[in-house]
């Protein structure tokens, strides 16, 4: 899609159509999420879940969950890393801290060669990168969330980019006074093991920081615009586009408009086809940027649970329909809809 010579958007410039092309929010979210340098703890979480209730290992995950009854733990079981879902690792990763001294008896009690992973979770230096990795993971999955969901406008995706960048040059203040407030499990840890300093963990705040600036700085030539589409009614006229400095001045004038409570997208739907024709076309052309590729991998969701393999006879032409009732947010009257056929032909 984004090659520059043989992808889309070198077809389009290739045909003189000039338009803005922007990576999807919320993957670059997610690759940003993936530069910070605790893999080789990641890796040993990962490790030690397998080893209770991965693969063939039935019995001994039984006897896992068994031993969680027995000391009454907070979780019932760990959960599976899964790569390609983004929530997956931050999940996963407070699931096992929380459980960490169950699986440390575990591990010494019912399996066998494990003095390695043992060690591991006996280790200071590992448990400290345990927990300030589940926690910048968190509050990524908290931005993550944020993204997620249909009728995003581009203005407020960047907005809660903005609002996570501010979130880390805060977090790098705290962990320089050793402050944990923002860091629970760190805080946890330290109440546990006294003595413990976080504030090596800067440098690591500092690369995610540089890494968010750097693949978001296609997003600044959206700044003007964005600064306008949300507060048109106080903005600098003189410095907005030629085109629309005059029905700005209208529009700042405009009595109603200036006591209105309504905001975004919701705010420009008020204004007069007749008399703000340039300043309604200019928004719509916002709003129809796709800031990330959400609604079209959950069509491709709902196409996977419609055509199941128990389903697989499905023609195009039904699964068409199918698919468009599935993703679409009018509510559909099967009812009134089965009832005008003569003879309707019921599911059984």
């Amino acid at each position: 899609m984004t090659g520059t010579i043989s992808g889309f958007v070198g077809f389009l410039r290739q045909n003189q159509i000039t338009v803005p092309t922007l990576h999807c929010i919320i993957h670059q979210e997610a690759l940003c999420a993936k530069s910070i340098k605790l893999s080789t703890t990641m890796a040993t979480v990962t490790k030690i879940t397998n080893l209770i209730r991965g693969g063939n290992r039935s019995l001994t995950h039984r006897k896992f969950l068994t031993l969680l009854e027995e000391m009454d733990s907070a979780y019932g079981d760990l959960l599976l890393h899964t790569e390609v879902r983004w929530l997956s690792r931050g999940k996963c990763l407070v699931r096992f801290f929380e459980l960490r001294h169950e699986i440390a008896t575990f591990l010494r009690e019912e399996v066998t060669n494990s003095a390695e992973l043992q060690n591991d979770l006996e280790d200071v230096e590992f448990l400290r990168n345990l927990a300030f990795l589940t926690d910048i993971t968190q509050h990524l999955n908290v931005l993550n969330l944020q993204l997620q969901g249909k009728k995003q406008t581009i203005c407020q995706m960047v907005g809660f980019v903005d609002s996570f960048r501010k979130k880390l040059h805060l977090f790098k203040s705290a962990l320089d006074k050793n402050n944990l407030l923002h860091f629970p499990c760190c805080r946890k840890l330290s109440e546990e093991e006294e003595g413990l300093e976080f504030r090596d963990y800067t440098e690591i705040i500092e690369d995610l920081s540089s890494e968010f600036d750097r693949r978001f700085n296609d997003f600044e030539s959206f700044r003007p615009d964005i600064s306008l589409f949300s507060n048109p009614i106080h903005c600098d006229i003189e410095s907005q586009p030629g085109h629309l400095q005059l029905e700005l001045c209208e529009l700042q004038c405009d009595p109603s408009l200036n006591t209105s409570q309504v905001t975004g997208i919701d705010f420009w739907k008020l204004l007069s086809p007749e008399r703000y024709p340039l300043l309604r076309n200019w928004a719509l052309k916002l709003c129809s940027v796709f800031a990330s590729t959400y609604i079209c991998e959950t069509a491709f969701s709902s196409l996977k649970h419609v055509k199941s393999k128990n389903r697989n006879r499905l023609s195009d032409v039904v699964l068409s329909h199918i698919l468009r009732v599935a993703t679409s947010q009018l509510e559909v009257d099967f009812i009134s809809l089965v009832s005008s056929f003569m003879k309707p032909q019921c599911s059984h």
